[in-house]
């Protein structure tokens, strides 16, 4: 026995000298974060929680970079092109790593080889919101104005591509007419929803619920497979007798393609530690979301089911890619 003991430590030892001297002391500088959306955003607040707490495990300050546009192409190709050392890092979403395939004819990446998944974050439901002068209360109110406003279509505001897709999926399975009206990020759609311009969206409970506690929006539905514990009012639109309109956003983050896999499980332990703490756990809830954080194997796997998944709600909802 203690001989095969002597033997795995010495195992050990030799695996970690075979590691590059980059590995063994990462990380010894700045890392940089880039986000795809813009600051206010969901996935921003997030994204600058996650820097902080990491940055007391790492013993690094962790930078955020907001690189927004383009359904968040322009962040996806800043990572890709980055050097795979650790030091430029992603957290992304369901949008530039699952969605976007099926919504460009040619992606300048690939979510697959050009990214090493690291950890998932959290999972995020979606509420169906409108402005608070809108003349209904729920989601069958929503459909018959819809209906017999004809060509007047409603303005629906879409500021990532969890609400583009919602939007198009409740437009084909209510069979009304919608007008996409394309922001930047969410922040710009509740701006112009609480000034009128914009009629309805499809939004994430961190960026609607202090709107909708004040007033300022109405919430109509959920666009998740179970309602809210924090606000049980607020039903389904599966139960206004739309299923296909369920779709769960999720952030994560990524490294570079070929990223040393020291760096990665190094990454992963923190994100991991990160999460299980009851300060990222209230923070991610009071968010509306879940805390999920996965091993950089289970997260690859679930990249590429979402990628179809994806595709085939990008289908069902008519899109025709860019």
């Amino acid at each position: 026995m203690n001989f095969f003991k002597q033997l795995l430590a010495l195992s050990a030892v030799l695996i970690a000298s075979f590691q590059p001297a980059a590995a063994q002391t990462y990380p010894d500088r700045v890392i940089k974060m880039v986000v795809p959306f813009p600051a206010g955003s969901t996935v921003d607040a997030l994204a600058r929680f996650m820097a902080e707490e990491m940055r007391k495990g790492l013993g690094q300050t962790v930078v955020i970079d907001n690189q927004v546009g383009a359904d968040g192409v322009i962040a996806a190709q800043a990572v890709k092109r980055a050097a795979p050392d650790g030091y430029t890092i992603m957290m992304s979403t369901n949008s530039p790593h699952a969605a976007n395939k099926s919504l460009f004819n040619q992606l300048p990446y690939d979510p697959e080889k050009d990214f090493e998944p690291v950890s998932t974050v959290m999972r995020i439901p979606q509420f169906l919101v409108v402005r608070k002068d809108f003349p209904a209360n729920d989601v069958a109110g929503l459909v018959r104005i819809a209906k017999e406003r004809g060509d007047k279509s409603l303005a629906l505001g879409v500021g990532n591509t969890t609400s583009r897709v919602l939007g198009a999926l409740l437009k084909t399975s209510a069979k009304i007419e919608l007008l996409n009206v394309p922001y930047r990020g969410m922040p710009q759609v509740m701006q112009d929803m609480i000034g009128g311009q914009v009629d309805l969206t499809f939004a994430d409970r961190n960026v609607a619920m202090p709107l909708i506690s004040s007033g300022a929006i109405k919430a109509l539905a959920i666009g998740d497979a179970h309602r809210l514990a924090s606000m049980p009012n607020v039903p389904t639109i599966a139960e206004a007798g739309f299923k296909n309109v369920e779709l769960t956003a999720w952030a994560g983050v990524f490294t570079p393609a070929k990223t040393d896999p020291a760096i990665v499980e190094r990454l992963n332990r923190e994100i991991q530690r990160v999460v299980a703490t009851p300060q990222a756990r209230e923070f991610i809830q009071n968010m509306g979301a879940t805390p999920v954080a996965m091993t950089p194997g289970e997260f690859r796997s679930f990249v590429a089911s979402e990628i179809v998944r994806w595709g085939k709600f990008v289908e069902l909802a008519g899109i025709e890619k860019k």
